[in-house]
C-alpha cells in the first residue's frame, strides 16, 4: 500500500523545494559596446583580507593617498571588491606604483576587462629576486623557465636574477622551487617578493592569518621553527616591526612633545 502524504508533509516538501531552487533569468542580446567603452578607464580591486580591509575606508584612503581627488572617483562594490575610475594617464601612473597594500595586507588592482569570472581581478605585480641561481646561469634562458611558474612575466632583468611577474593573488605564493641545470644537477632556489606584506607563513596564502590556516592544522604535530623562515617572511616581519616602531614613536611624540 502506497504511503499517502498528509497536508503538513506536502507543505513541508514544497517549502524545501522552494528554498533549494534559484530562478534563472536570461539577459537578452543587446549592444554593450558603449558600456565597454565607458568603462575602459576603470580599475577593479579586491581586498585579500576583507575582514581587516574595509572597502569603503580603503577607497577613501587611496583617493587621498594618490592625490588625485577631483580627477578620480571610487566606490566600494561590496565587502571584497572596489573600483576607481580615472583618465588613461592617471590609470597608468597608479598601476606603475603597484603592488599596493592596506592595513598591512596586499591589494589586488587591475585594469577592468569585460571578463565574467569570480576570480577577476586576481593579479598582483611583484618584483621577485631569485636567490640561488649559479652566476653563470643568470641569463634570459634561465629566467624564461622560472618566471612562468610564478606568473605572467611583465619585465625581466636576467643580469640581476630578477623578474617582475603578475602573480595570481588568490593562490599561495611560490617561495621555493627546484631547478635542474643542463648538467643534471638539481639545486633549490628561493624567491624574494619585494614589498610583500602580511600573509600566511604556513601555506603562503595572501588571504588569511596563520591562525586561520587549514594547512596549519595538518602541521600541528610538527614543530614550526620561525627562525628558519624564508627571505620573504623575514622581510615581512621586519616591515611590520618597523611600522610598529614608527607608530609608537608618533604616539610618544604626541604625548611628550620635544621642548623648543
Amino acid at each position: 500500500m502506497s504511503h499517502r502524504y498528509t497536508r503538513a508533509e506536502k507543505g513541508k516538501a514544497m517549502a524545501n523545494n522552494t528554498t533549494l531552487r534559484k530562478p534563472l533569468v536570461k539577459v537578452p542580446e543587446s549592444d554593450i559596446s558603449e558600456l565597454i567603452e565607458r568603462n575602459k578607464f576603470m580599475l577593479i580591486g579586491r581586498a585579500t583580507n576583507p575582514a581587516i580591509q574595509k572597502t569603503r575606508a580603503l577607497v577613501d584612503f587611496f583617493l587621498q593617498h594618490w592625490n588625485v581627488v577631483g580627477r578620480l572617483t571610487g566606490r566600494a562594490l561590496g565587502p571584497s571588491l572596489f573600483q576607481f575610475v580615472e583618465s588613461e594617464k592617471d590609470l597608468q601612473t597608479i598601476l606603475s606604483k603597484a603592488p599596493f597594500h592596506f592595513k598591512k595586507w596586499m591589494l589586488i588592482l587591475q585594469r577592468w576587462e569585460p571578463i565574467i569570472s569570480d576570480d577577476f581581478p586576481n593579479r598582483i605585480p611583484f618584483w621577485v629576486n631569485i636567490h640561488g641561481i649559479p652566476l653563470h646561469y643568470w641569463n634570459d634562458q634561465t629566467i624564461d623557465v622560472i618566471g612562468p611558474v610564478l606568473g605572467h612575466i611583465d619585465v625581466k632583468e636576467a643580469a640581476k636574477a630578477q623578474v617582475r611577474v603578475l602573480v595570481n593573488g588568490l593562490q599561495p605564493l611560490i617561495m621555493k622551487m627546484d631547478l635542474q641545470l643542463p648538467s643534471g644537477d638539481v639545486i633549490e632556489i628561493e624567491m624574494e617578493y619585494e614589498n610583500l606584506q602580511k600573509h600566511c607563513f604556513f601555506c603562503k596564502s595572501l588571504c588569511h592569518e596563520d591562525d586561520d590556516c587549514q594547512s596549519r592544522v595538518e602541521l600541528r604535530h610538527q614543530k614550526e621553527d620561525r627562525r628558519n623562515l624564508g627571505i620573504s617572511q623575514q622581510n615581512t616581519l621586519e616591515s611590520i616591526e618597523e611600522g610598529k616602531r614608527r607608530q609608537d614613536d608618533r604616539k610618544r611624540s604626541r604625548h611628550y612633545p620635544s621642548p623648543h
